[in-house]
């Protein structure tokens, strides 16, 4: 086979390869955009109703299953004690960890008063996509920004004015690791989350 004919084949599969990956990302993108509008809708109808702790807790727990990917931010917010945690650490922490994370947020969802997310561009970054958004206050002029990372169909970071709350949590339980141990850490999660 000639290097005319390879160098041509080549550049047709590139050119097809191309084309199907620029038909894709919008379509990545929306879906992206929609796990983020989704989760949203549904924690925002229950504030609406003015739910009880309990029904905020539900929702919150129901869209932490299905819009987060809690085993990849539960790798990435334990860092380096991953590779160090036992199977049985690993599946409590991550039991731990989100229902805490559930707690902790419904009970800070408790003080809706009227804030709405507008959902704007979405944007690639390696395997993941950045959803762009702000919350916006009733009586503010100045909204706060998020971008959520959502990498297949799941998100799997929220930034806050530019901060990672996977990187927070992580520098946070480093720190508890290293003066409690992880199954210090495990064990103040659960009592965070109620579980003890």
């Amino acid at each position: 086979m000639s290097i005319t004919r390879l160098t041509r084949r080549s550049s047709v599969c590139i050119l097809g390869a191309a084309i199907v990956t620029a038909s894709i990302a919008p379509a990545l993108a929306s879906d992206a955009a929609d796990v983020v509008k989704t989760g949203a809708s549904r924690i925002l109808q229950v504030l609406k109703a003015g739910a009880s702790d309990s029904a905020r807790e539900a929702t919150m727990t129901q869209v932490m299953q299905e819009s987060f990917d809690l085993q990849a931010i539960g790798r990435s917010v334990l860092g380096r004690h991953w590779n160090t945690a036992t199977p049985e650490q690993r599946q409590r922490f991550i039991a731990a960890f989100s229902k805490s994370e559930v707690k902790a947020y419904s009970m800070r969802f408790k003080e809706y008063s009227g804030q709405t997310l507008n959902v704007g561009k979405v944007t690639a970054n390696g395997a993941s996509q950045m959803v762009d958004s702000q919350i916006v206050q009733p009586n503010s002029s100045q909204p706060v920004r998020l971008v959520w990372e959502v990498q297949n169909g799941r998100i799997i970071d929220v930034l806050i004015e530019g901060v990672s709350m996977a990187a927070t949590r992580r520098s946070d339980f480093n720190a508890y690791i290293q003066r409690n141990g992880i199954d210090g850490l495990i064990s103040e999660l659960e009592r965070r989350a109620g579980q003890v």
